[in-house]
């Protein structure tokens, strides 16, 4: 799959998804992409677009009549993750689960 083929299949598959999913995925989607225009080096680039493509097909058969999305996340993948992905796992999933809203209110 090309880069901009894969990007506009994975939004137009996000349209199945809950609303707030669909937000948080799409700015995910965006912020990634976005930030990986200006890289040419086909070390970062191949295994960036294997997981994305792989993001999709999972996306794809999950919204083929099931009401359940996402897969377990194995603890091995999350003890290699760097402090940054770390902190950004923490937050994706806290938006897609509406914590990141309860966390602020209480902030105030």
């Amino acid at each position: 799959l090309g880069p901009l083929y894969l990007y506009r299949s994975i939004l137009r598959v996000h349209r199945l998804l809950p609303k707030e999913m669909r937000f948080v995925g799409d700015q995910y989607v965006r912020a990634e992409f976005r930030s990986h225009q200006t890289v040419t080096d086909k070390r970062y680039l191949e295994p960036f677009f294997a997981q994305w493509t792989s993001y999709l097909d999972l996306l794809r058969q999950q919204t083929q009549g099931t009401s359940t999305f996402g897969q377990p996340l194995d603890s091995t993948v999350v003890d290699k993750l760097d402090d940054d992905k770390a902190e950004q796992l923490l937050d994706l999933h806290n938006a897609s689960t509406g914590q990141a809203d309860s966390e602020h209110a209480q902030s105030l």
